[in-house]
């Protein structure tokens, strides 16, 4: 499984609409990994004063993620595959 960000500019969205849009894209990765397809939605972070998101997804590909995020009909304007790295002696 690989990591994966998606990237959304939503302007003039507010915190509680952003948790709504986080929800929307859980469910939609929970619906996603019912039907054979691994989608797990590991949480995001929110920039309100730029209406910029950054949702973190674990799964086999960018084209699972990205149709799961089309089902939850959250925009979004880029999927990226992310690669983690740490400080040594840091999990």
């Amino acid at each position: 499984m690989a990591t994966f960000l998606v990237l959304r500019q939503l302007p003039g969205l507010t915190r509680d609409q952003y948790a709504a849009a986080q929800q929307a894209a859980s469910e939609a990765a929970g619906q996603a990994s019912i039907g054979g397809r691994v989608v797990r939605h590991l949480g995001g972070f929110f920039m309100p004063g730029t209406g910029r998101a950054i949702c973190i997804f674990c799964a086999e590909s960018l084209a699972d993620v990205t149709a799961v995020n089309e089902r939850a009909g959250v925009p979004f304007t880029e999927v990226l595959e992310a690669i983690e790295l740490r400080p040594r002696g840091q999990a």
